[in-house]
């Protein structure tokens, strides 16, 4: 099966399984697990790696379009699929062959599920002075702390952890999911994203072997998380074209049937701005998210940056597509029987995780000046 195949299908199964269903997974908190199975039988989260561990091998563009299609459906979905693939970049890129060995292919099928546990609770977004502890003791790390928001991780099988040695530094280590004294709390009734198995993970003097140790101490966050980052950043710039898409599809199907002042909302003109407003930004934000999937199949040394503008751009404006189409349905759209309400809570939350826009807003701007340093075009002091 071709990649565009593999888009095709999961748009058809997105539309068919996932969309009618979202509002009442939301309302449970949970996902089920006959939705998660088969997004595994189909090896679906294996859609990023490379057919020599067993999965899909998308194009960047192919990768963007799955995403914006499990979003339109459910940003719970996407979340899982991307910290799931958070792991798999992290191991794919600095993992020893024999971790590749042991876990690639096995995760690439959703067996296990994984989650990335870097956020703390006095930390956020204060990424590289972690509390989370990494001691060695006897050949093995003793890991000790508590990580929080892990999304992903109700069922998680398999964690990659984010902890500190004291001496050298920050290491990203794989915890299986039943390792002794790892416990998990399940977080309830979140703004959004309230179907992702999001939990608070307490680790108690959890033991593992030297060989969980991904990469070097030191280089933890530097190249391990942030190599996964920038891949949550790309699944959440597509997710958030994903959003718009539902906000402009379920806005201009909604004007049309309805009557306001004895003609069709679609005729008022205070209404076609909204519209035009969310189709402009649409466009933009594909165009914006497209450069990032080409950049990134290129391995432009401008990915990152890129990438983080992407993600920057289009969780805003998914926002404001979702205030809008939340605008256009009235009343009606804030009541259980339409969508509109989940899709402004993920949408705000798109703006917060994998680094938040503040942290994308600062990024950018320290690039932008960069850039014209280089040009020589720095103002005089």
């Amino acid at each position: 099966m071709t990649g565009r195949e593999t888009v095709d299908r999961v748009e058809a199964w997105v539309r068919a399984e996932v969309e009618p269903h979202s509002n009442a997974w939301e309302e449970a908190q949970e996902l089920p697990a006959h939705i998660l199975d088969h997004f595994a039988e189909e090896g679906w989260f294996g859609a990023a790696l490379d057919p020599r561990w067993s999965g899909l091998g998308l194009t960047g563009p192919e990768l963007g379009r799955f995403c914006a299609a499990l979003a339109r459906g459910s940003v719970s979905l996407l979340s899982i699929f991307t910290v799931h693939n958070m792991v798999i970049q992290a191991l794919a890129g600095w993992g020893r062959e024999d971790q590749k060995e042991q876990w690639l292919p096995r995760l690439a099928q959703g067996r296990p599920r994984a989650a990335f546990a870097l956020t703390e609770p006095e930390r956020g977004s204060d990424a590289a002075n972690l509390l989370c502890q990494a001691k060695l003791d006897g050949g093995q790390y003793v890991i000790a702390g508590e990580k929080k928001w892990i999304s992903g991780s109700a069922e998680a099988g398999l964690f990659l952890v984010m902890a500190k040695d004291e001496e050298l530094g920050l290491g990203a280590f794989l915890v299986p999911g039943d390792t002794p004294g790892l416990s998990r709390r399940p977080m309830q009734n979140l703004l959004g994203f309230r179907a992702a198995g999001i939990c608070e993970l307490t680790f108690d003097s959890c033991r593992v072997p030297e060989s969980a140790l991904i990469g070097r101490l030191g280089a933890g966050f530097t190249f391990v998380a942030a190599q996964a980052l920038d891949w949550g950043r790309f699944t959440v710039a597509w997710g958030a074209v994903g959003l718009m898409e539902a906000c402009l599809e379920a806005s201009v199907a909604y004007a049309r049937q309805r009557r306001q002042f004895d003609q069709p909302l679609r005729k008022h003109q205070l209404i076609q701005a909204l519209v035009a407003d969310m189709a402009t930004e649409l466009a933009a934000g594909r165009a914006l998210a497209a450069e990032a999937a080409r950049q990134r199949d290129e391995l432009s040394p401008d990915s990152i940056m890129t990438t983080a503008t992407a993600k920057y751009f289009c969780s805003r404006a998914a926002l404001k597509a979702a205030e809008n189409a939340l605008q256009i349905h009235g009343g009606n759209g804030c009541g259980p029987d339409y969508p509109l309400g989940r899709y402004l809570r993920d949408a705000k939350i798109c703006e917060i995780i994998e680094g938040s826009n503040q942290m994308q807003q600062l990024m950018i701007a320290a690039e932008a000046f960069r850039g014209a340093a280089r040009r020589g075009k720095e103002p005089r002091r």
